[in-house]
């Protein structure tokens, strides 16, 4: 069973309404791990997913470069397109952000994609007006949360 089959058997097996649960699965030599805040049969909130890959421990910052450029080529569904904020070749990863950031009358919110050795993870921020960024729940259905979690899995 690949991924996607995987996040969707374990999903289904999820009670709907149950507030802070978290939903993981091993598919080959990948680890996907969601922190699911609400679910129901049609969309779901997480405030974060990460997908672990051994394939990226040993990882040098231009691969993680390169394949932060796929990523951010594939993950155009989003509700902002993400792009590349900061290349940090002494922690060896590369910080993306949505690109521009949604903005209203409280605020910015955005995604952030880290995409490092060993691990590339997915959250919202939400910053106010003068004030430091949080995390906020990202709300998607639950068939984006299946592609995400897909390409992903799939750098």
């Amino acid at each position: 069973m690949n991924v996607r089959q995987q996040l969707q058997q374990a999903l289904a097996a999820l009670p709907t309404g149950a507030p802070g649960q978290v939903l993981s699965i091993q598919a080959g030599d990948r680890r996907v791990t969601c922190q699911i805040e609400a679910l129901d049969s049609l969309a779901c909130t997480f405030t974060c997913l990460t997908v672990e890959s051994p394939s990226l421990a040993s990882a040098s910052i231009d691969d993680l470069k390169a394949a932060s450029e796929k990523l951010a080529a594939r993950l155009n569904y989003l509700l902002e397109p993400i792009g590349p904020v900061e290349v940090d070749g002494l922690a060896c990863q590369v910080q993306l952000r949505s690109k521009p950031p949604q903005k209203d009358e409280e605020g910015v919110s955005y995604y952030e994609l880290l995409v490092r050795r060993g691990e590339i993870s997915l959250r919202r921020f939400k910053a106010g007006n003068g004030q430091p960024r949080h995390v906020i729940a990202a709300h998607v259905t639950r068939e984006v949360l299946l592609r995400l979690a897909e390409d992903l899995a799939s750098t």
